[in-house]
């Protein structure tokens, strides 16, 4: 057997992953990539700054960067301090969209944080009846949308409430417990479509916005009820959080359940993970305990890039998943204002970017795309081998094919093959050797296959 293997698995995986990231890039222009930077504004402001390799840089320029192509804002409609009002959404929605950054609005309607446990109505509205209500929340839909529009910050996406499980604006909108009845129903549906109205009256005919409806997990009950009153949502989305949310296997079965009943795509719009259980600060953070990880998946910077990476994975690779939302990247914790979310920001305790980021990059060679798919059935065998071994792969079309093949550090080893090919099945053999045709030694290699734009990596073994 070969030297140097008798490493950690986990270590070993990540690396491989890691490797995987750097040569594999497979196109997709749906699939989101988000980061939820509604904390931003608060943070710069109470001091924070952001780095890479110990440079100071623009956190959502560095986002962009390194894989995300959308923000997540959220909004609330009369906060006590200045931020995530209007004015605080527009200005980061400009900063975002001078990166190049597709925008998901988040409408709380609620002056603080609405979950499953609180939507509480804006106190603008609180003694409203309930047909002005429905009026305001058209109104103020639209007002929102037309400063959006009118700065050329249109939304790509517009999410209709936050973690709605039992309704919003409550009371009027409530829909759980005793409140579970068709006039209670009735109400919601009103709001939603109410909701949804002014968004799209904002809109000229060349505007397009996808609605996104928003629980915390499950949704079945909520969304059969919700589409039964006649409210038109493109796309559902849920929350992830291990410690409240459960397994992969569970997050599974419950994107699956949704995308088979209701047939539309599904989000994971908000999710996190912690790089450490200690603390930079006075503030309690929300994750602390062995117990609230997740099984295999330690609290470390390893752990926290291999969640991410697999998360996006199980999403990409899901008939209905339509893409992922780390939510609050940006909120570290500061001299000024403490954190209960800094370890599981990306950046660590001293503000630098954390490897976890990279996982972003992997998700567009995790994504199935068939109409661009190139190549399909790649494999090479015996694999392990000895002495040689045999790549085979299809090509769907005739296409310049380049195969290149690298050691586990990234390093270049040897080009196998750099033409033209016609379309079907294709084989070629590398007899272990590197490009002046010395043998190599054992050890896990790469071999990234090339036709057109499109990318894939494959891992062989080498056993002498």
């Amino acid at each position: 057997m070969f030297k140097g293997w008798i490493l950690d698995f986990k270590m070993i995986r990540y690396v491989f992953i890691k490797l995987l990231i750097m040569l594999s890039f497979v196109k997709s222009n749906q699939f989101i990539n988000g980061a939820d930077i509604s904390m931003l504004n608060q943070v710069e402001d109470n001091g924070g700054l952001f780095y890479e390799n110990g440079i100071q840089v623009d956190p959502i320029q560095i986002f962009k960067n390194k894989g995300i192509n959308t923000a997540r804002i959220k909004l609330w409609h009369s906060p006590t301090l200045n931020y995530n009002n209007l004015e605080s959404v527009l200005e980061v929605a400009d900063r975002a969209k001078n990166v190049g950054l597709d925008l998901l609005l988040n409408f709380h309607y609620s002056d603080t944080w609405a979950d499953p446990s609180s939507q509480t109505k804006p106190s603008a509205w609180e003694n409203l009846t309930f047909d002005v209500l429905c009026d305001s929340i058209e109104g103020y839909s639209r007002h929102v949308i037309s400063k959006l529009k009118h700065q050329n910050t249109l939304p790509r996406y517009v999410q209709v409430g936050n973690e709605t499980d039992c309704g919003l604006l409550w009371p009027d909108g409530y829909v759980c417990n005793e409140s579970n009845n068709d006039s209670q129903w009735n109400k919601l549906g009103a709001l939603f479509a109410h909701a949804i109205n002014g968004i799209n009256s904002a809109l000229d005919n060349q505007d397009t916005i996808v609605i996104i409806s928003h629980v915390s997990s499950g949704g079945n009950w909520f969304f059969s009820n919700l589409f039964s009153q006649g409210v038109e949502i493109d796309m559902l989305s849920i929350s992830y959080y291990p410690m409240w949310h459960g397994t992969f296997t569970d997050l599974a079965q419950n994107m699956d359940e949704l995308g088979n009943e209701f047939q539309k795509p599904v989000l994971i719009a908000e999710t996190a993970y912690p790089f450490t259980l200690q603390w930079n600060d006075n503030t309690n953070n929300i994750v602390g305990l062995e117990a609230q990880l997740l099984e295999n998946y330690e609290a470390s910077e390893q752990g926290q890039f291999l969640f991410l990476y697999d998360l996006i994975s199980l999403v990409g690779e899901n008939d209905h998943g339509h893409g992922v939302c780390y939510w609050a990247p940006d909120w570290i914790s500061t001299e000024q204002f403490g954190s209960p979310w800094e370890n599981q920001a990306l950046f660590d305790f001293d503000a630098e970017l954390l490897d976890a980021i990279s996982a972003f990059e992997s998700s567009s060679m995790k994504i199935k795309n068939s109409d661009e798919r190139i190549f399909n059935d790649i494999c090479n065998y015996p694999n392990p081998f000895n002495l040689n071994t045999i790549i085979e792969y299809s090509l769907s079309k005739d296409e310049f094919v380049t195969i290149n093949v690298y050691d586990m550090l990234g390093n270049f080893v040897c080009n196998l093959i750099h033409k033209s090919q016609n379309s079907g099945l294709q084989s070629l053999q590398w007899d272990a050797t590197n490009s002046i045709g010395k043998p190599v030694s054992a050890g896990v290699y790469i071999y990234n296959i090339e036709a057109g734009n499109i990318r894939e990596t494959k891992k062989m073994i080498l056993l002498k």
